[in-house]
């Protein structure tokens, strides 16, 4: 049985030519994205079906919640 990998932020930046920093702000809907940029990432999220992975956004969040 082979394991089907899941396209990653990865894929969808090399697909789209931008940056991963760029799919996290489409993704997350931040601000200052030009128009044609989103189009193209959200072109490369709907061609290879790409979910953000709910476990890593979680760990994420409670990494930068955390006080020092």
């Amino acid at each position: 049985m082979s394991a089907i990998l899941k396209p990653t932020v990865f894929d969808v930046a090399q697909l789209a030519g931008v940056s991963i920093k760029t799919v996290s702000r489409v993704v997350n809907l931040e601000p200052h994205v030009r128009p044609s940029t989103k189009v193209r990432v959200d072109q490369a999220i709907a061609k290879l079906d790409y979910r953000p992975d709910a476990a890593a956004q979680m760990l994420a969040r409670q990494r930068s919640s955390r006080v020092l």
